[in-house]
């Protein structure tokens, strides 16, 4: 068998890049190393990569990955063994599970929600489970980050600890008798519908300071490509007047 030794390979020219033909082929444990960068039009085909990747890699991995992933994956992934993600976020849009979703745990972020005015305010960018003491009536619950990539819904739990003085506690004066807001993301678009209530009565919290009430509403889109008031549906129910149980 021939062997070159050269330092440095360039074409005929003396101005362009060498062309491996097919089946070229170099000893065990000998490598190529260079400056410069290597363009191959084909097919590379390797036992073992050592090294980062670094740039944009387009087309389909077929195979393993073992390793960290940082950035941003664009399409599919697409696994039928088990994908380990330590965090999982910066997503600008929906991560979509198509099968059964199982894990040790599950915590559900809560945050705590203020009331302006009359508008009690549930933020979905911040999470969905909200605890909140009354201040004042609620007269507008509003939706704010309400997406609408697709149809689907979205559960909204509310945590009310009534305050010094009771609000909400009679029917004219109970949640769900005025127009409810909906913001969507993206666009910050506003749409008001009602709330539907079980027996069309509004909902009406627990006549007892510090009594403890559990709010919750379903806000439902229907996937409409035209947007409007009607492609909301909002339902609200509570369960009222949590306390220690008396045996």
């Amino acid at each position: 068998m021939s062997e070159i030794r050269v330092n440095k390979l360039i074409n005929e020219a003396g101005s362009g890049s060498v062309e491996l033909t097919q089946g070229a082929t170099l000893p065990s444990g000998k490598t190529i190393s260079g400056a410069g960068s290597v363009n191959i039009t084909g097919i590379v085909t390797a036992t073992t990569f050592s090294g980062a990747v670094t740039g944009d890699v387009t087309g389909n991995v077929t195979g393993n990955v073992t390793g960290n992933v940082t950035g941003n994956v664009t399409g599919n992934i697409n696994s039928s063994g088990v994908s380990t993600f330590t965090t999982l976020n910066g997503t600008s849009g929906l991560v979509s599970v198509g099968t059964t979703f199982k894990t040790k745990g599950f915590v559900e972020t809560q945050s705590t929600v203020s009331i302006g005015g009359t508008i009690l305010t549930l933020d979905a960018s911040q999470g969905t489970v909200f605890t909140h003491t009354t201040s004042a009536q609620i007269g507008i619950v509003s939706f704010t980050g309400i997406r609408t990539d697709t149809a689907g819904t979205q559960t909204f739990t509310v945590l009310v600890t009534q305050g010094a003085v009771a609000v909400n506690t009679t029917g004219a004066a109970g949640i769900g008798t005025q127009l409810a807001s909906i913001s969507i993301t993206p666009g910050n678009v506003g749409y008001s519908t009602h709330i539907k209530v079980g027996g069309g009565t509004s909902i009406t919290l627990t006549n007892s300071a510090g009594a403890l009430d559990l709010l919750t509403f379903i806000v439902s889109y229907d996937g409409a490509t035209s947007i409007a008031n009607t492609s909301f549906k909002v339902v609200g129910f509570a369960a009222t007047d949590f306390r220690n149980a008396v045996v």
